[in-house]
């Protein structure tokens, strides 16, 4: 969406992120609300962005409030209002899709908040695609390299012939990242046999994986490619169901029957720690509500990918407790760390993630 799109939807003023109503180098405050939009806890990833954030604000001594939209643009929408209505100091929200999260951005901006998207996309480059000043910045993850890993571990575990199962069209990061996805896919030879996009659940993985079974004879596809783990449970339910054994499942997202899968060797592959988005934009905007300015719009979180080699690691490291000590998240913001570089830790967590769980 580009910038005079927003300009239709926002009256406010061109500014740089720059936070007005605190003084930089004060006191830290334990008296700051902020409130979490997002999807329900249907699926890991909601989870364990819930779990880190909630540590963070146990950390820096604020009080989270968590809201979720039932997976629907108009919950999304009105859940929003109502939060907006309780003045909270600040929003972190998850958009369902651009144009809730294009709506929330306006509400913002009308009503003076800060806030910062977490992992899906509001524009698809804050920079050069919005206007405004409230709506301060969205904490993403490397939307492009995700599909990349997704589509290099099909190539290299040999599939040729690939369904695949998306998250609703309107949902900027899932295109960018089937785009990374399709981009590797074709690279390697490999023919995608058919696509649907829809809400991410469990019926639904499992009612477009059915669909497949009943188009597709053996030999005519050979993996389901499916992003989220909720919708890649469901589509390996109904794998099994079929007794289709030659058909696997390459998905995203990690919870403990994900982990348990992958060390049965019933699933080769994942990816996940993209949930600390959430986090990572809680350290950004209270930093912002103490006086220091935004220095990155759209810091990008590297996925981690995960396979039998990694995966004990991985799910006892960062699927239990809070990951990062206390003193490391305070470390991160400049009210407590005036050389903190958050953006930069952020740059180096998918390289560095093993060192602070072993």
């Amino acid at each position: 969406m580009k910038k005079n799109i927003i300009k239709a939807l926002l009256t406010s003023a061109v500014l740089v992120p720059f936070a007005t109503s605190a003084i930089a180098g004060s006191e830290a405050r334990t008296d700051l609300v902020i409130a979490d939009l997002g999807q329900p806890e249907t699926n890991p990833w909601v989870i364990n962005r819930h779990r880190f954030e909630g540590c963070v604000a146990d950390a820096l001594g604020v009080t989270l409030k968590e809201y979720d939209d039932q997976n629907s643009e108009e919950q999304h929408v009105s859940q929003a209002e109502s939060i907006i209505a309780s003045q909270p100091d600040g929003l972190i929200f998850n958009p369902l899709t651009a144009p809730a999260g294009i709506q929330v951005a306006r509400l913002l901006e009308d009503n003076n908040i800060p806030g910062i998207a977490v992992g899906r996309l509001v524009v698809s480059s804050y920079d050069d695609d919005y206007q405004g000043e409230d709506f301060i910045a969205q904490v993403t993850q490397n939307n492009d390299t995700w599909g990349e890993a997704m589509g290099r571990a099909t190539v290299e575990l040999g599939y040729k012939k690939v369904a695949m199962i998306w998250t609703q069209k309107g949902n900027i990061s899932a295109a960018e990242i089937w785009h990374g996805a399709a981009r590797e896919l074709e690279k390697g030879g490999v023919e995608v046999v058919a696509e649907a996009w829809d809400v991410l659940s469990r019926e639904n993985g499992q009612k477009y994986a059915e669909q497949y079974i009943a188009r597709f004879a053996p030999g005519e596809v050979d993996a389901f490619i499916v992003i989220g783990a909720v919708a890649g449970l469901g589509s390996k339910f109904a794998i099994d169901q079929a007794g289709r054994d030659d058909i696997a499942v390459i998905t995203t997202d990690i919870d403990e029957q994900v982990a348990e899968f992958i060390k049965q060797g019933e699933l080769e592959f994942s990816i996940g720690g993209h949930w600390m988005v959430g986090g990572f934009g809680l350290i950004q905007l209270y930093d912002y509500l103490h006086g220091h300015p935004i220095t990155d719009t759209q810091p990008k979180v590297g996925l981690i990918p995960v396979t039998a080699e990694n995966v004990e690691t991985y799910a006892n490291g960062l699927l239990n407790g809070c990951i990062l000590s206390p003193e490391t998240v305070r470390s991160l913001s400049k009210v407590h760390n005036p050389d903190a570089d958050l953006v930069g830790f952020i740059n180096d967590w998918q390289a560095n993630w093993q060192s602070f769980v072993e």
